[in-house]
């Protein structure tokens, strides 16, 4: 390359780097420069070489950016000694809203610049070489890996009990098409799972109407990519049969829906892996395999010729893929066995005890730890089924604090989409005689009801079939009701639980709600319901005048209302469980004036306090009363107030919270 000035000034320091080779070292501080897209354009239409090569490989990857940076850096290895070694090369990088790697080509076009050759992951995504090394993967686990296949049960996944449908995408002959397999009771084989996002345009689907015409054959024209490339995965991973949601559920069928969506915990589990199409943002149009082969050459004497990639993050980095931020694929990530993620630019694995990636095999990125060891059935684990009943409750409020922030196309799948989890956490930790209870269990109830709403959550339209009202189908107790992101108050408070549950009538523990007819509460309504006893305060709400609350109310739903009880107890602010009338439009936030109750729960001590003088803060549920004959409340939401303000006051009520 030239050494003259670039016009713009841009890659001057690039340059005098590119010709002082014996000034590199591990400790060299590299090179960064920003500079504005324009004067980057500037530069390479006035001669600037160097500036062109940088213009065409950002324009490989749009769009146009208005600023760019540039990024130089020692290439660093680390050796077994614990020591860095220079490599003699740079990572070049530009960084805009994409983030721009160069390499030098690996088809032996002439580059000069001292930059890496291009790693595995950055070569292609092809078929072969990517089911190489998932095989690996997938035999390194299922050899070594002591959690992974004692996952299930110990149920050996190549002669598990198949789902109720499943394709068949293998049959014996070769010859045979695409079909649904309806199977047999008990019938037995090995499967893989595909965990995918139906984005804007709805994927194939198997329906009433189209459920006969599928078990003949699918013809592969109506098959969308994604789940063309699933295919090929499956029949290149030797596996017969691929169970796809919206194929193997029939989608307008509300009781074979209902049904199934419990299954998900054995359908995900006893897979041999689950394929995510975690690079698909747009759904199942998208390919598995991105064609992201670029390269530039810039003329001259001689010419140069630089490879160009796109970074991609881990699947860590949930933020930059949508589809981990799906709260179904959420639960279909902590009930598979394995993964193999197809991500932007390269594979990514994850298991019981391990997380890979191709960019460097022998590095563990970070995954869902704290989430995933609550699976183990390792009895060496420390969520195992032995370990202290109180660590597994921690354990379901920290998966309800994340999976109530995930996003969900209808937001009446809130309850249905945890089923699966709640259906294995039960077989792994719970007491065999605790009942699931719409998010909450009969074994740990009264500390379960302390959950309140923390930020807003975008929520989707209702399922087809359902009924839109302005709360949620289910009991008013449970958080499956709202739409938005919920936590759990931690279990210390619970041995000074001044509330007593006197009765349980649940509702069917494993059921998918269909509609709600009316948002109003009946009779049918106590079907639902939990009987408590336990000191109650009588207050009037009003609505908040603390200014801090105003500035909150796009996003938290703290206080909307205070609610006034008496002289002795002073005013509590609440947080609400719906959004006030103003944003809602609807009747179930209390109005002005309105009375209400504040049930006592326990005390809990103030978190960031002194630990040796804590004070303590006193937890409640604020209740309305909508039938005092019968004794019927609902909750609207949940209130602490300070040590002091209660004082064992109020009177003793039964309330039967529906």
């Amino acid at each position: 390359m030239a050494t003259s000035q670039c016009p713009g000034g841009i890659c001057d320091g690039f340059v005098d780097l590119l010709h002082s080779p014996e000034s590199w070292s591990v400790s060299h501080p590299g090179w960064q420069h920003d500079a504005a897209w324009d004067d980057m354009v500037t530069a390479a239409e006035s001669g600037c070489r160097t500036c062109r090569v940088f213009l065409k490989a950002a324009s490989c990857f749009p769009p146009q950016p208005f600023y760019v940076s540039f990024l130089c850096q020692p290439a660093k290895v680390w050796g077994e000694n614990g020591q860095c070694t220079f490599t003699g090369a740079f990572h070049l990088s530009i960084v805009y809203q994409n983030i721009i790697k160069l390499f030098k080509p690996d088809d032996g076009s002439f580059c000069d610049w001292p930059l890496p050759p291009l790693p595995q992951n950055k070569r292609d995504l092809s078929l072969d070489g990517k089911v190489t090394i998932a095989t690996s993967w997938l035999t390194a686990c299922r050899d070594n890996h002591s959690d992974c296949n004692s996952y299930s049960e110990g149920v050996d996944e190549d002669t598990t009990k198949l789902p109720k449908r499943v394709l068949d995408v293998s049959p014996p002959d070769g010859h045979g098409q695409l079909r649904l397999y309806e199977t047999p009771e008990g019938a037995k084989g090995r499967y893989i799972a595909l965990s995918h996002r139906w984005g804007q345009t709805q994927p194939l689907t198997t329906t009433k109407g189209t459920i006969g015409n599928w078990k003949q054959t699918i013809p592969w024209k109506h098959v969308p990519q994604a789940f063309r490339d699933a295919i090929t995965v499956t029949r290149e991973l030797e596996t017969r049969y691929l169970w796809i949601d919206s194929l193997c559920i029939i989608q307008d069928d509300h009781d074979d829906w209902s049904k199934q969506a419990p299954e998900m915990c054995s359908i995900y589990s006893n897979a041999l892996l689950t394929i995510s199409a975690t690079r698909c943002d747009e759904g199942c149009t998208d390919t598995l395999f991105p064609d992201f082969q670029h390269s530039v050459t810039v003329d001259g004497d001689p010419s140069i010729t630089v490879a160009v990639r796109a970074e991609g993050p881990h699947v860590s980095s949930s933020t930059h893929y949508p589809l981990l931020q799906r709260a179904w694929v959420f639960q279909e990530r902590l009930l598979s066995r394995r993964i193999l993620h197809f991500g932007y630019d390269e594979l990514n694995w994850e298991c019981m005890e391990k997380a890979w990636c191709e960019c460097d095999p022998n590095t563990i990125y970070a995954t869902l730890p704290h989430l995933k060891s609550s699976r183990s059935r390792n009895p060496t684990s420390a969520l195992a089924p032995n370990f202290p009943t109180s660590a597994h409750h921690d354990m379901w409020r920290r998966m309800i604090y994340w999976y109530t922030q995930q996003q969900l196309t209808f937001s009446t799948d809130r309850g249905p989409a945890i089923l699966g989890l709640a259906k294995e956490h039960m077989t792994l930790t719970r007491p065999k005689n605790s009942v699931y209870l719409s998010g909450l269990w009969s074994d740990s109830l009264v500390g379960d009801l302390a959950w309140e709403v923390t930020a807003v959550v975008v929520a989707g339209p209702v399922r087809p079939g359902t009924t839109a009202e302005p709360r949620l189908p289910g009991p008013t107790w449970s958080w499956t009701t709202v739409a938005d992101a919920i936590c759990m108050w931690p279990l210390h408070w619970v041995d000074s639980a001044t509330t007593e549950v006197l009765d349980i009538i649940p509702p069917p523990a494993f059921a998918v709600p269909s509609t709600m007819t009316s948002a109003a509460l009946d009779l049918e309504s106590t079907r639902h319901c939990i009987t408590l006893k336990g000191k109650a305060l009588k207050g009037i709400s009003t609505k908040s005048k603390d200014p801090a609350v105003a500035r909150d109310r796009k996003k938290f739903y703290n206080a909307w209302f205070e609610a006034s009880f008496g002289a002795a107890s002073g005013t509590f602010n609440f947080a609400s469980d719906y959004p006030p009338p103003s944003e809602s439009g609807d009747s179930i936030v209390i109005s002005d004036g309105e009375m209400v109750w504040w049930l006592h729960l326990g005390r809990n001590p103030v978190e960031g306090s002194n630990p040796s003088n804590r004070p303590l803060e006193e937890i409640g549920l604020v209740l309305r009363c909508v039938d005092k004959t019968l004794g019927l409340y609902e909750r609207i939401g949940l209130a602490g107030s300070r040590q002091g303000q209660w004082d064992d006051q109020g009177e003793e009520i039964v309330a039967n919270l529906v």
